[in-house]
């Protein structure tokens, strides 16, 4: 017989989404609450055994009062299903955070305390161990644990696999002695699935992107565990992507990119169109206009432009300016016609104050 369990991270409720304008952050910020409650629906509709949220449900670890009841609300309408959460960096547990207060939660809910612990279903035969954040920072341990290899553990995690991690490293060595079915992870917000060692681990995923750092698959798991054996479903639960559009302006008109772009639209999600390319000095693409002609075909377009000046270098030098003459005095030492108009683009991209792209060569 296999346990359902509904694995899902990071809806950071309360996030600012300024970057997106007033009237747009605030829808944003009410689809992503809205998560939660399709989350719930979403255990219901499968009459999962538990939720369970390793981190980073709240944005912050003093959320505002209305994130905080409409979360107490949302995970009370679970009941009787239960729900074990550990609070993350974001919404460490502190005087003042709602986590702080297990008593405002209904009784199905289950906060971790901010050291090694366990709750456990005896009728289910399964154990889930965690430990919430006291601050942003923590060293995540698991010297407390004492598992019982004849019931379901599954851990809840809240931190980077990654060696190369500044901060709250879960080391994969340390994970893998571990006795457990399933480690839930939370904090990075691209989901993934994984092993180390015997244990079975996964990302769920922000459940809704915040920003065009989360253009990776967003979602939850639907976990099936038994004594034996680990089963994992991703589900894509993002109501809408963050994604990246190329568009190459050599050789175009503006009527041409906007052409080549909007087929690649949909009014559904975030798009960032990024310019690349040269175009002929003084004859930049004009980013306004391409962006208010794709406005209408997309829910949001932001552009970047990383276009560069394809410059006349035999007119320039001919000029009587500065430009003219560094370029004179350039060919006179230049090795070779190859090396001079390298030389001559780095000069003059400084020149005009724009960052030289020295090919790697520094």
């Amino acid at each position: 017989m296999f346990l359902k369990i509904v694995h899902a991270s990071d809806f950071h409720i309360g996030a600012s989404l300024s970057q997106f304008g007033t009237a747009l952050s605030k829808k944003r910020g009410d689809e992503i609450r809205a998560s939660l409650t399709r989350v719930v629906d979403f255990c219901k509709e499968k009459n999962a055994d538990a939720l369970i949220i390793p981190g980073d449900l709240f944005d912050s670890h003093k959320p505002s009062k209305a994130d905080k009841e409409f979360v107490i609300n949302a995970l009370s309408s679970l009941s009787p299903i239960p729900a074990y959460i550990i609070c993350g960096n974001h919404d460490y547990m502190c005087s003042g955070s709602p986590f702080s207060e297990p008593s405002s939660f209904s009784e199905n809910v289950h906060i971790f305390p901010c050291y090694e612990f366990s709750f456990e279903i005896p009728e289910k035969n399964v154990v889930f161990w965690g430990k919430s954040y006291s601050q942003p920072t923590i060293e995540p341990s698991f010297e407390s644990c004492i598992f019982d290899k004849n019931k379901i553990n599954i851990m809840l995690l809240h931190g980077d696999t990654a060696e190369s991690s500044d901060t709250n490293i879960i080391s994969k060595e340390t994970l893998s002695a571990l006795p457990c079915n399933y480690a839930a992870f939370g904090h990075i917000h691209a989901g993934e699935i994984f092993h180390t060692g015997k244990v079975k681990c996964a990302y769920s995923g922000a459940v809704e992107g915040h920003s065009f750092k989360d253009s990776a698959a967003t979602g939850i798991i639907y976990a099936e565990i038994s004594e034996n054996e680990t089963h994992l479903t991703p589900i894509d639960f993002s109501t809408r992507n963050f994604r990246y559009v190329d568009a190459d302006v050599t050789d175009k008109t503006e009527e041409e990119i906007i052409a080549f772009v909007r087929p690649l639209l949909n009014d559904t999600d975030f798009f960032r169109l990024t310019l690349k390319g040269e175009f002929p000095e003084n004859s930049a693409p004009d980013t306004v206009f391409i962006k208010n002609s794709l406005d209408k075909d997309s829910f949001y377009i932001d552009i970047i432009d990383e276009t560069i000046p394809c410059y006349d270098l035999e007119s320039i030098e001919k000029e009587e300016s500065l430009r003219g003459a560094f370029l004179r005095e350039l060919r006179k030492n230049a090795t070779s016609e190859e090396d001079f108009a390298l030389a001559a683009k780095t000069g003059l991209d400084a020149l005009c104050g724009r960052i030289p792209d020295l090919g790697g060569a520094l």
